[in-house]
């Protein structure tokens, strides 16, 4: 029997961040990811399966701009869903 995959995006906190605040977000996000703007494009709207450090880096990233909830953060829906 396969594992079911998780997908997870960080669209909805995206879209709580001010658009003035949006670039130093973006840049930050794609240096703790370490990957280019076409992967951090790519991964704010489908991240399968995120590891947990990776996962919790990212809400670490939004508390700085005043988003603590994770609910707040993702919106996570299993491989069933597609």
């Amino acid at each position: 029997m396969a594992i079911d995959k998780k997908y997870y995006s960080f669209m909805p906190g995206l879209d709580r961040i001010a658009k003035s605040e949006y670039n130093k977000i973006q840049a930050e996000i794609i240096r703790f990811l370490g990957c280019s703007k076409q992967d951090y494009y790519r991964k704010r709207t489908c991240y399968p399966n995120i590891p947990a450090h990776i996962k919790e880096g990212i809400e670490a990233i939004f508390r700085q701009f005043d988003i603590n909830a994770p609910d707040q953060v993702w919106e996570i829906w299993d491989s069933e869903m597609e």
